[in-house]
Parts: structure tokens; C-alpha cells; sequence
């Protein structure tokens, strides 16, 4: 079962010893003088609650043992150096038939622990609990650098052609419209200007502005 998780053991159908709220802390523990580096000191938070059965003291350090990813035993007591962290208790110890209690118990897990186990036979109970510590996880890998900004893609300029000037009108004239003429509304034709420098069709009006009529343009 998970690290936390409530655990019963029972002969019979009458509960022997459950225990819960399990949980991990490292306050009031000093580092491990045995096994630096390889061994952290940490308190067992739990809560046990008994049945008829009696025992010396529940969760006694000594019966506590380690299991790592190879199935490896290791039992608390090689690995302990014997220094209790300072928030331990002693409320598992001469515990009441059919009582409960909240305490903290000092163990020494190794770092390559996977499961935490717990093993007694007291009182002539075999009690047997074993918890999946959860998994660490892994490091998570530095975010790759940016990239450089390239520099950006420089397009050919493309110079654009020159506009055929044959297409325009020559100054001074005025470009005979593509298509049937439209109507012109409120002009009055003052009469035709026929110079050689006009444009066939151009009319002079008699609000004094010229345009391009049919009737210039077919002779007046």
C-alpha cells in the first residue's frame, strides 16, 4: 500500500493494530553520522490504534526494514546511528488494549528505499505491514538556450516598369470616353472646337468648360 494509506492487520476477524496517517518528515532530524550521504534521518508520523492484543511498543525502530528497486533488504537497525531526531515520541510505548494514539518514531531510510517495511511478532502476533514510498522525480532537463534570430531574408528589389506613356492623353486634350458616351445633364454646347490642337469631339460649353460630345465628334 501507498505511503499514507491505512493499514489492518487482523487474525480471526479481530483487528490486531491498525495504523494510519503515515508520513515522512525530516524536522528535528540532524543528518545520519553512519552513513552520510546514503541514509536519511526522518520521522514516521502515524497513528495506531490496538485491539486486544498487547505489545512493548508498536513501531519500535528495530522492527522497521528498507526494500530498494532490486528487492535488496536492509533493516533500520544497520543503518541507524542511534541519534533520535527531536520531535520523537514515546506514545507507542505500553499502549492500552483497544486504544489509540498519535506519535513519531525516528528512522533511518536509506535514499535507494522503495519500501518501508514493518515487521513484529510481540505478543505472539505476527504483524506484517509494508508502504510504497512514492517516487522521487526525475530532474527535469534545462530548457535549451534560444536560438539566434537570423538575420532577415533580403528580397531583390524589383524596379517596376515604366508606365507606357502612349497610354496617356497628350496635355491639353481631352481622351475621348471608351464606350457609349453618357448623357451630360445641364450642359449646353457654346460650340465645337475644331482647332487642329483639339481632340475630335471637343466641346466648348456654355458654363465655360469643355468636354467630349457625339455631336462634335460627328461634325458638329
Amino acid at each position: 500500500m501507498a505511503l499514507g494509506e491505512a493499514a489492518t492487520v487482523s487474525r480471526g476477524g479481530t483487528k490486531i493494530l491498525e495504523v494510519s496517517n503515515t508520513s515522512l518528515s525530516t524536522d528535528g532530524c540532524a543528518e545520519n553520522t553512519k552513513l552520510p550521504g546514503e541514509v536519511t534521518k526522518q520521522l514516521f508520523n502515524a497513528t495506531v490504534a490496538t485491539g486486544p492484543a498487547t505489545a512493548t511498543q508498536w513501531l519500535w525502530p528495530s522492527d522497521f526494514y528498507y526494500v530498494d528497486a532490486a528487492g535488496k533488504i536492509a533493516k533500520n537497525v544497520d543503518a541507524s546511528d542511534a541519534n533520535p531526531c527531536t520531535g520523537s515520541t514515546s506514545t507507542f510505548i505500553d499502549m492500552p488494549t483497544n486504544s489509540a494514539a498519535d506519535g513519531k518514531v525516528t528512522l533511518d531510510v536509506p535514499n535507494v528505499a522503495r519500501v518501508i517495511g514493518y515487521h513484529t511478532t510481540q505478543g505472539g502476533n505476527d504483524v506484517r505491514i509494508e508502504w510504497v514510498l512514492p517516487e522521487v522525480p526525475a530532474t527535469a532537463p534545462a530548457p535549451a538556450a534560444p536560438a539566434a534570430p537570423s538575420a532577415p531574408a533580403v528580397l531583390p528589389s524589383i524596379e517596376a516598369a515604366p508606365a507606357d506613356s502612349a497610354a496617356e492623353p497628350p496635355v491639353g486634350f481631352t481622351g475621348a470616353p471608351i464606350g457609349e458616351p453618357a448623357p451630360l445633364v445641364g450642359k449646353v454646347i457654346d460650340h465645337c472646337m475644331t482647332g487642329s490642337m483639339y481632340q475630335t469631339g471637343t466641346t466648348m460649353f456654355t458654363d465655360g468648360t469643355t468636354g467630349w460630345t457625339q455631336q462634335c465628334a460627328s461634325g458638329g
